[in-house]
């Protein structure tokens, strides 16, 4: 076993207000092998602390979250761990949202009506 390096997990943080969602999105990522979800905030305050403390790859986020929006969430990460990609997940519409999201710095957008691989293979 000396010469084989173990693969990396991917870490998720799920930031959603609604527990539903994030248990949704935690079920599915959790039947992959190569993603691991490390925490999981319903508010932007939240989410920001974990992701300084938590340090994940790969953010999931909404647009409509408790005391903020997904947006100024986005432009908060970047701001404070820039290297941390961001996959914004919501029922917004993509035309309007997508367009903002992109430009504050997520790497990707998604309506939550996509398919569930859809979800996988954006992570």
């Amino acid at each position: 076993m000396a010469g084989k390096s173990k693969k990396r997990l991917k870490r998720i943080l799920i930031v959603d207000d609604h527990a539903v969602v994030r248990y949704g999105l935690r079920e599915l990522i959790s039947k992959e092998s190569d993603l691991e979800i490390c925490g999981e905030a319903e508010r932007a305050s939240d989410a920001l602390k974990a992701v300084l403390d938590l340090k994940p790859d790969l953010v999931i986020a909404d647009i409509s979250l408790k005391e903020s929006s997904g947006i100024d969430l986005i432009r908060n990460i970047k701001s404070a761990a820039p290297a941390t990609a961001i996959l914004v997940v919501s029922f917004h519409h993509e035309r309007l949202y997508g367009e903002l999201a992109m430009r504050a710095g997520a790497s990707g957008y998604l309506m939550k009506e996509e398919a569930i691989q859809t979800v996988l293979v954006a992570a």
